[in-house]
Order: C-alpha cells, then sequence, then structure tokens
C-alpha cells in the first residue's frame, strides 16, 4: 500500500497548484489514507465469477407507469400551465423566434 504522508500531499498540492494549511495537509493524510485501507480490503475480497458492472444498479429498476393527469382550464377558458409562463401567445408558450 502506498504510505500517504505529508510530503506526498504536499507533492499532489503542488502539482494541483494548490496551496494547503499544515492541518488541511493533515486531514488530508488521514483522509486519503482511510480511503487507500478500504481499497485494500476490497482487493482482499474473492471476486472470482463476478460479472463487472457498469453501473451501480443492475438494470431492475422499479418504475412508476406514467399517467396524464389533464389540468383543470381557467374560469377563462384558458390553460391554468400558462399561469407559470413568463409571456404567453395564442394560448402557448411564447418563444424566441428560430432562424434556421
Amino acid at each position: 500500500m502506498i504510505d500517504v504522508n505529508a510530503a506526498l500531499i504536499q507533492k499532489v498540492a503542488e502539482l494541483a497548484r494548490l496551496e494547503l494549511s499544515d492541518e488541511e495537509v493533515q486531514e488530508y493524510v488521514k483522509s486519503i489514507g482511510d480511503v487507500l485501507k478500504h481499497v485494500e480490503q476490497l482487493n482482499l475480497l474473492n471476486t472470482e465469477g463476478v460479472e463487472p458492472m457498469n453501473y451501480g444498479v443492475d438494470g431492475s429498476l422499479r418504475l412508476r407507469e406514467d399517467v396524464v393527469q389533464p389540468l383543470e382550464p381557467k374560469s377563462d377558458g384558458k390553460p391554468r400551465i400558462l399561469e407559470t409562463a413568463p409571456e404567453s401567445l395564442h394560448d402557448g408558450f411564447k418563444v424566441p423566434p428560430m432562424i434556421g
């Protein structure tokens, strides 16, 4: 395992052009050291026969069905969704013109 010490942290900080206080260096020595210890523990696990994953989930997410719930129009008959529009035009959202 890599020995995480103050000199290593200061070298990495220098390469990244970061200025760290002595307290920050000591915090990074501990936290990065803890991460590397955890990774070393993971390396000890027997992964024989375990398929690699591309994602953290296996693709069997529970999905809810989409249900359309129409909004009742306002009392003047205009769509209620337009209440949130900065500007509306012809009972729809007004958008900038597109020139293609």
